[in-house]
């Protein structure tokens, strides 16, 4: 507790005098390429692939310059308490698992001969979001995944396996938030000694997030990255990896900048030679809609289910990561840009972003006029054609009177260009818009 109110008030300090003024400075030089070469994969994804897929899966991460791949969870305990595991375990804790695979000698399989390290992620639990660290969950889950680093040092031998990475994405929010920081650094410390015991020579990377939701502000957010990273006994050359959380809505684009100056000048506290990496989400969650939607829970977004996100959102991120950031991964390729998930023109746009001496391509898409609408018995019946793009249409915006209507999304599944407004008239303006995966937008389109 001492420690927690003396870095509040370090942190008010530095607030008032303007010493840590979060997101008011000026960028700093790159301190690395504003470029990932990491992904995450997580275990559901992947426990299915044969040995034909990982093949594939490695070539192109090869050819994408992924140099790290992050197994992000290999056990996870549901609700209930059971457990799945995704490696041939032999600690007690998981006698009564269910097998999902072993993807961890999947991976280490597929990238022998390559210099490609694999990360063994470790334990989640669901619970974990809600009530886990209230419970003393959170310290029992935290001495399983000693003993499965232990287990996985002794039994999977292999010159790619490099690091471990802590699944358990430690925030600023009410489940790991400032009064429960010390408890949160005590489980990851149980993880850390084993790692030492067992593989000294292998980092431990975490994940942790910050959300301006359900969050104490901008002040005691600062405060409680300086006690974790206080309380962590980190080694020499451990990496903590924050998601930037904004294609997870934790944050906007407007609070990148302060995020990573806060991280930055909270790890300087660290005793160890810690790294600080950025981990850049190049997704757009999906969140419905709520009464509290922007102040204690995410606002609402415009696409119902989570996409890919456009590339010069993305690319915004990476330049602001590579300021503060000695390298850069992301959630990730393996699931939002292999051209074996979804559709390659995000992957195509990234990779002529980065051929170009990190330029993003500005050639906008091409919408047909062919914009119509017909009145049935169940509505207003719209129907256009799809765009051309040099690289490929991300997504259609949809407009009625001016006002946000519907989107069609072009990530992974093809759908039909129709859409029934039930409470539509002929009368009413309706207008169409496509991007494509660079976010260029056509021009505007008028149904007739």
């Amino acid at each position: 507790m001492f420690t927690l109110i003396k870095n509040f008030f370090i942190a008010l300090i530095a607030f008032i005098t303007a010493a840590a003024p979060f997101g008011n400075t000026a960028l700093p030089e790159r301190k690395c390429a504003p470029e990932f070469n990491g992904t995450f994969l997580q275990s559901w994804l992947s426990s299915t692939w044969d040995d034909e897929r990982w093949a594939d899966e490695v070539e192109a991460m090869q050819q994408d310059g992924v140099e790290y791949l992050i197994l992000q969870d290999l056990a996870n305990m549901d609700s209930a308490g059971s457990w799945t595991v995704y490696y041939n375990s032999t600690i007690p804790q998981f006698a009564s698992a269910v097998n999902g695979g072993d993807v961890l000698s999947a991976a280490l399989e597929a990238v022998k001969g390559t210099d490609i390290k694999v990360f063994a992620g470790l334990t989640m639990f669901d619970s974990f979001w809600g009530i886990g660290n209230f419970t003393g969950d959170y310290k029992k889950v935290c001495a399983v995944t000693a003993d499965m680093v232990g287990d996985i040092a002794a039994n999977y031998t292999s010159e790619n396996l490099y690091g471990w990475y802590f699944t358990l994405e430690i925030n600023n929010q009410i489940n790991c938030g400032t009064l429960l920081m010390e408890s949160m650094a005590q489980g990851l410390n149980t993880v850390l000694q084993k790692a030492s015991e067992v593989s000294p020579g292998m980092p431990l990377m975490i994940s942790p997030f910050t959300a301006k939701y359900l969050a104490a502000g901008e002040i005691s957010t600062y405060a409680q990255w300086l006690t974790f990273f206080e309380l962590v006994n980190f080694r020499n050359g451990d990496i903590v990896a924050p998601q930037d959380a904004l294609g997870a809505d934790w944050i906007e684009e407007e609070d990148l900048i302060g995020i990573w100056e806060a991280y930055s000048k909270a790890l300087e506290k660290a005793d160890a030679d810690v790294k600080l990496w950025g981990n850049c989400e190049n997704f757009d969650i999906a969140t419905g809609p709520s009464i509290l939607s922007g102040t204690v829970l995410r606002p609402q977004t415009e696409n119902i289910e989570s996409v890919t996100a456009c590339l010069d959102r993305f690319t915004r991120q990476l330049d602001i990561a590579s300021r503060y950031c000695e390298n850069i991964i992301t959630f990730s390729y393996s699931h939002y840009f292999s051209p074996n998930e979804v559709k390659p023109h995000y992957i195509e746009t990234y990779r002529d972003y980065v051929k170009n001496g990190y330029v993003l391509e500005t050639q906008k898409p091409v919408l047909p006029d062919s914009f119509t609408k017909t009145q049935t018995d169940a509505g207003i019946v719209l129907n256009f054609e799809a765009a051309t793009d040099n690289f490929g249409i991300a997504y259609y915006r949809v407009c009625k009177n001016g006002k946000f209507l519907t989107r069609f999304e072009n990530y992974k599944w093809d759908y039909d260009l129709v859409f029934t407004d039930a409470a539509g008239a002929l009368s009413d303006e309706y207008t169409v818009v496509a991007y494509d995966a660079a976010g260029n937008a056509s021009d505007c389109i008028t149904a007739k």
